[in-house]
């Protein structure tokens, strides 16, 4: 879900040089009346597409990130903007626009509109670009050509072209949008060459932009938009001779310049195997900590890819190689300069019949278990297969009897509300699930926290009178390319409210929930109070995720789930509200809000995820 701002919109001046309006000796006339004039041949032009424009945005004046295809429709002073970064592709937001202007003709977007938003924020939702300037994209255009067949737009600030195209008029919009969006997962790959006149040069895609080494002296940059046939470069590129914009992509693994130039980029041709494989997923293997899933490949010498994820998460991949190719990025990231491939795969992949076990499954989800052939092609590796696929689940009837009911009642999933938040005062809530681990003894929770691991990781807690207890110091909780997850136990001083830090403490009780006594699913969780050898009386206010990286004993901070804000840290007493019990009986209308919480993230994709630079050292030892 991306944050919405408000800003002000396209207050520029307005330049019209079109074939288009009439010719008219405007001279003759007063300022004031040619500017009216003007404003109006913008209006005609701006709302002449009765079905809206296809928009080629590409934002940053160096267009690091490649273009996106985006819709606009002006009708009646509003604009309606709808765009392939959307998760769902029917999202399209109006808001106002108004002629004004200002040593010419100005266009205004009046009031916020949260789709255009997504490219000129100056925090991404998304994490791309700095944390200060964003995507760099246009809200204000300069209007070069204006016809009913293109309008061609001047980014104000980045200085780019934007080039406007009517739809047809019997176009849907979320279906325009979303066949892009498959164009654009489809057309994607791991690694790319770019060949001209049968000479190979070494590729590396960053977004949508390639960097292309020609020579030690020569590197062309190539930003690109995905069209519904291929891709089309911001402006033609020339190498070796050869020029070259448009591009078709041919049988599902290269690009052919659409004009019949020798100029291709590659990427590696698909490698197909005949291999299947008979997933099952025994029930005398279920338990309520762990599930064991079964692989009978049919051939014992080929590489293969398992794991489980939720049915949610499976789903939302939408197609086979958007899945492989997330997945299969996991792998890739872990050869290094001078690795061999081999190795790599011995350790990340399997062979032969064996079976892969998920541990602490959650009794509220229903999970799939995968499996693709793999290969490796030009140092990378890759899917040789489509994705064989089985569901399964566990439930609360996979309890011993011994369960005690007091130990019973923690589980389930709970809405965790702060009192306040370190900078912003913020109430914050955050949804957990509680799972078993020993019976009547401890629990694992996943879900902790405000950072994009929390559904990754799960942390420990114990059982004791009654009441969950949760200590920080918890290390090695998640494994990353760059170290390992920790969790850190934060507080604040009490002699000095305003004042925060990180202790290091293994006590039991730095979080405790007691269960109400008067209300079934409703619980309090406060943090202990304590003292340092400095002197400094403190009070937990909250154990949240970092990165401890190798060789570093810095705490560094992780990429936060929409929805929160970074380094503002939760502050508690905490409320604690049950959605849904051990027996997955729904306890409050909230419930349904928890399922709208971030999905919960596959490891694929936090390989790119943005964090804020720099890391925060422990303040305070106990």
């Amino acid at each position: 879900m991306k944050k919405t701002t408000i800003i002000s919109f396209l207050t520029l001046p307005f330049l019209l040089t079109s074939c288009w309006f009439e010719e008219e000796d405007l001279f003759d006339k007063s300022a004031s009346e040619r500017i009216e004039a003007a404003k109006a041949e913008a209006k005609t032009a701006l709302e002449s597409a009765a079905n809206g424009w296809h928009v080629r945005y590409f934002p940053s004046s160096t267009q690091e990130f490649g273009g996106y295809n985006v819709l606009f429709k002006f009708a009646d002073g509003q604009v309606t903007v709808a765009s392939e970064t959307e998760t769902n592709p029917a999202t399209a937001v109006t808001s106002l626009y108004s002629l004004g202007e200002d040593l010419g003709v100005t266009l205004d977007f009046d009031t916020k509109n949260s789709v255009i938003n997504y490219f000129v924020h100056p925090r991404n939702p998304d994490g791309l670009g700095s944390d200060y300037k964003g995507m760099e994209g246009d809200y204000k255009f300069m209007v070069m050509e204006a016809s009913p067949e293109e309008i061609r737009l001047r980014g104000i600030i980045s200085g780019n072209t934007y080039l406007l195209t009517p739809l047809p008029a019997d176009a849907d919009w979320a279906t325009e949008v979303e066949t892009y969006q498959n164009c654009a997962e489809d057309m994607e790959f791991f690694s790319y060459t770019c060949e001209v006149k049968g000479k190979s040069y070494p590729v590396t895609r960053t977004d949508r932009r390639f960097t292309i080494k020609v020579d030690d002296q020569t590197t062309v940059y190539a930003p690109f938009i995905y069209t519904k046939t291929g891709i089309s470069l911001y402006e033609p590129i020339t190498i070796d001779g050869v020029t070259a914009q448009d591009f078709t992509f041919k049988d599902e693994y290269y690009f052919e310049a659409s004009d019949g130039a020798d100029f291709k980029f590659m990427t590696p041709e698909p490698i197909r195997s005949d291999i299947t494989f008979n997933l099952t997923v025994p029930e005398e293997e279920k338990t309520y900590r762990s599930v064991q899933v079964d692989i009978q490949p049919s051939k014992d010498t080929e590489y293969y890819y398992v794991t489980t994820m939720t049915r949610t998460e499976f789903e939302s991949y939408r197609t086979d190689k958007k899945l492989t190719q997330a997945l299969l990025a996991i792998v890739n990231s872990n050869i290094g300069s001078g690795d061999d491939p081999e190795v790599v795969a011995q350790s990340q992949l399997y062979q032969g019949a064996s079976s892969y076990t998920l541990d602490y499954p959650s009794f509220y989800e229903e999970y799939v278990a995968i499996a693709f052939g793999c290969a490796i092609a030009d140092g990378a590796f890759v899917a040789t297969t489509d994705v064989t696929s089985v569901p399964f689940s566990v439930d609360a009837s996979l309890l011993p009897a011994e369960t005690n009911e007091n130990y019973k009642r923690w589980l389930g999933k709970w809405a965790v509300t702060s009192t306040s938040s370190e900078t912003s005062g913020t109430s914050y809530t955050f949804y957990i699930t509680i799972k078993p681990n020993v019976i009547n003894s401890n629990f694992k929770i996943t879900g902790w926290g405000y950072t994009t691991y929390a559904d990754l990781v799960n942390i420990a807690a114990t059982y004791s009178g009654g009441n969950l207890r949760v200590t920080g110091n918890q290390a090695n909780l998640y494994t990353t390319s760059t170290g390992t997850l920790y969790l850190a136990n934060r507080y604040v001083d009490r002699n000095d409210p305003g004042s925060f830090g990180i202790v290091n403490s293994t006590n039991a009780s730095n979080l405790v929930a007691t269960y109400s006594s008067e209300e079934k699913g409703k619980a309090t969780m406060v943090g202990r109070n304590g003292s340092l050898t400095s002197g400094v009386s403190f009070t937990i206010t909250c154990l949240e995720l970092y990165e401890r990286r190798t060789g570093s004993t810095s705490y560094y901070y992780l990429p936060v789930a929409s929805g929160y804000t970074s380094l503002d840290y939760f502050v508690g007493p905490y409320t604690m509200v049950q959605l849904v019990d051990a027996e997955g009986n729904e306890l409050s209308p909230a419930a349904s809000a928890a399922t709208k919480q971030q999905l919960p993230a596959h490891p694929a994709l936090l390989m790119n995820a943005a964090a804020p630079a720099g890391s925060e050292r422990c303040e305070a030892i106990e």
